[in-house]
């Protein structure tokens, strides 16, 4: 890697630990910018599979992005799509399984939890926001010694 890419910035430690904490705050007060977000990192991703010469992924990955910027929420119902499917999945696993506990419950909680961001697609954004908070908190204390 060229030194002027190298920024020497820890991989972990209080920094991170504090980035996340703060794009977590962020999230919580503007619930929707991960969606915007996510659409410019698919639209940069699109124009890197382009000049790497993977065209189609390149061209689908623009478009999809071009698409989340339009309808912003959509991520969250592709999301809750996604969850339905896998705990659908999980829970005939458990039946093939003669009824495993815990891909009964894990499956039965993703089936939920997909349900629920399908009628409100909105938590799923603040469950996001938390998610970034707690990281950050764990890092921050992993780095102090706190465990």
């Amino acid at each position: 890697m060229p030194a002027w890419l190298s920024l020497n910035l820890p991989v972990g430690g209080p920094a991170l630990g504090i980035i996340l904490i703060l794009i977590g705050i962020v999230i919580l007060i503007f619930p929707r910018i991960i969606n915007y977000l996510i659409g410019a990192a698919l639209i940069l991703s699109g124009i890197t599979f382009c000049i790497g010469g993977s065209w189609l992924l390149g061209i689908l990955s623009i478009i999809f992005g071009i698409v989340v910027f339009i309808f912003p929420r959509i991520l969250n119902y592709i999301v809750g799509i996604y969850l339905i499917i896998i705990g659908l999945g999980m829970l005939i696993a458990a039946a093939a399984a003669g009824w495993a506990l815990w891909t009964l419950i894990v499956g039965g909680l993703t089936l939920l939890f997909g349900i629920i961001v399908m009628v409100n697609p909105g938590v799923l954004n603040g469950l996001v926001a938390v998610i970034f908070i707690i990281q950050g908190i764990f890092i921050l204390a992993k780095s102090f010694g706190w465990f």
